[in-house]
């Protein structure tokens, strides 16, 4: 298995950073993109920078918030000017992931007003809530939360009268993948350990290591030591911690044997 890292907050040499995350998964008879980060631009000049085509077998969408969806428009637009040809790449998500979401500001961080009618409408559209198997890949649907985390406040918006009411959004839609017994997350909002917890539970093979967003960014220096303390005691053979993990979160997991810095740019060969 190879995997890619398209699109992060941090770049190497001639790669674009941006707040947000895309990583490509290889294997033996399968492409996918895991994420598309925010910007169709910054999207489409990695691919070129690595060398990439854009011929996904699927796209996996971690949850509904902007930086994590809005690079889809690269594959919307890309197809809308070829009308000889449809879009048929196949798009995994939560049903939540159409929420109208709100960051602690009450600013709109959900999926583009515009991507959002499309994948409704998209005939290609896969809605995942249970754990959702496919050859070597498992969708997590829904992360069991058993243990104590600290989640960033968010908000969802229902319509009413042309008025918004604001309720606090558990980003329920918070989704990661196992791929040959790596977990591949997101911003792991239903907090790291359950991730990786979860993930043991649906997993029939040991979980060898985990690469995305941590979620820390915001999370106290107890809470974080926490998570050392848990990924210390573990028998994962290696941690990519990026995007949302956070510069005090990196600095602490940084000491950990199994830790690899991450960033766009970054191979692994697994």
């Amino acid at each position: 298995m190879e995997i890619k890292i398209l699109v992060e907050n941090t770049a190497y040499k001639k790669y674009l950073a941006q707040h947000g995350l895309s990583i490509i998964v290889k294997t033996d008879d399968k492409k996918i993109l895991f994420d598309t980060g925010q910007n169709p631009y910054v999207l489409n000049k990695n691919l070129e920078l690595m060398g990439e085509d854009d011929d996904f077998d699927g796209i996996v969408i971690s949850h509904g918030h902007y930086d994590h969806t809005d690079g889809l428009s690269y594959f919307i637009d890309k197809y809308k000017n070829k009308k000889s040809q449809d879009m048929d790449i196949p798009i995994y998500v939560h049903p939540d992931a159409f929420l109208d979401r709100y960051s602690q500001n009450k600013r709109y961080i959900g999926i583009d007003k515009d991507i959002k009618e499309f994948l409704k409408n998209y005939e290609y559209l896969k809605l995942v809530n249970e754990p959702y198997f496919e050859d070597n890949m498992i969708i997590s649907g829904k992360v069991e939360r058993n243990n104590p985390y600290e989640p960033e406040i968010f908000y969802k918006s229902i319509d009413d009268n042309s008025s918004k009411n604001f309720e606090i959004d558990n980003v329920n839609d918070d989704m990661f993948i196992i791929v040959d017994d790596v977990i591949i997350t997101g911003c792991s909002h239903s907090g790291i350990i359950n991730v990786i917890e979860y993930a043991k539970k649906i997993n029939k093979n040991k979980i060898r290591g985990v690469i995305g967003g941590f979620h820390l960014v915001v999370s106290s220096n107890n809470y974080i030591q926490s998570v050392y303390e848990y990924l210390k005691n573990s028998d994962l053979e290696f941690i990519m911690p990026i995007h949302c993990t956070g510069f005090n979160a990196m600095n602490v997991l940084s000491e950990l044997d199994n830790f690899i810095y991450g960033h766009v740019g970054k191979v692994m060969e697994l």
